[in-house]
């Protein structure tokens, strides 16, 4: 009896006093050691920063606790540095200016060509109107040319008659061009048909004319 009393004594002397020092461990899945040092003080360590402490204030001689060490904490983990943001300026292409070709133009008749009187090459004063619409044309437009082609009817003269009066016709027009409304003469040809070409074929008599070529 004696013998059991005393064990039982013992067995509720080491429930009922304080264990002055217990030391717990565990390890977490982030390698975080935790011991319990004194019946008052928890330290919790982490293994990536030694001597790091923090300290938590619990009675250790009545519950154990297992305390993680979140990353965010700066005394432990130390502070979290800001990124700097990265400039970045894309390379801007100028795309060429494009490149415009001019348009061309296929060679056309004035509508109003210069009518003469039979068997003459004198300008009559109602036909220098239909020169000047030329003039015009070639000043408005410097880069073109002008082609003065004359012709005569076939029904009156000879062929070697109309040849040389359709020359007379379309020199005379020319000279105008030059000399009067100041038309380089570098921009002016000179041609005729004679009456081998009919550029009227129902109107004889409009047949004595000269026609403006012109090419832009």
């Amino acid at each position: 009896m004696n013998i059991r009393f005393l064990f039982s004594l013992l067995l509720l002397g080491l429930f009922v006093f304080p264990v002055k020092a217990q030391i717990i461990t565990s390890t977490a899945k982030d390698s975080t050691t935790v011991q319990l040092i004194s019946d008052d003080r928890i330290t919790i360590l982490r293994s990536d920063t030694p001597g790091k402490t923090i300290v938590l204030s619990n009675p250790a001689t009545k519950r154990k606790k297992y305390f993680g060490c979140p990353d965010n904490i700066p005394v432990l983990c130390g502070p979290v540095k800001d990124t700097p943001p990265i400039s970045h300026t894309p390379n801007t292409i100028k795309n060429p200016d494009p490149v415009i070709a001019p348009v061309k133009r296929d060679p056309f008749f004035l509508p109003d060509p210069v009518f003469f009187r039979i068997n003459k090459y004198v300008i009559d004063a109602s036909e220098w109107s239909k020169i000047e619409l030329a003039v015009n044309y070639l000043n408005e437009n410097p880069g073109s040319t002008v082609v003065v082609t004359g012709y005569a009817d076939k029904k009156t003269g000879t062929a070697a008659i109309n040849l040389k009066l359709s020359q007379q016709r379309s020199n005379e027009v020319a000279k105008a061009l030059e000399t009067k409304y100041g038309i380089a003469k570098s921009r002016i040809s000179v041609n005729w048909k004679g009456d081998g070409l009919q550029p009227f074929q129902l109107e004889n008599d409009k047949n004595r004319a000269v026609l403006f070529l012109i090419n832009p």
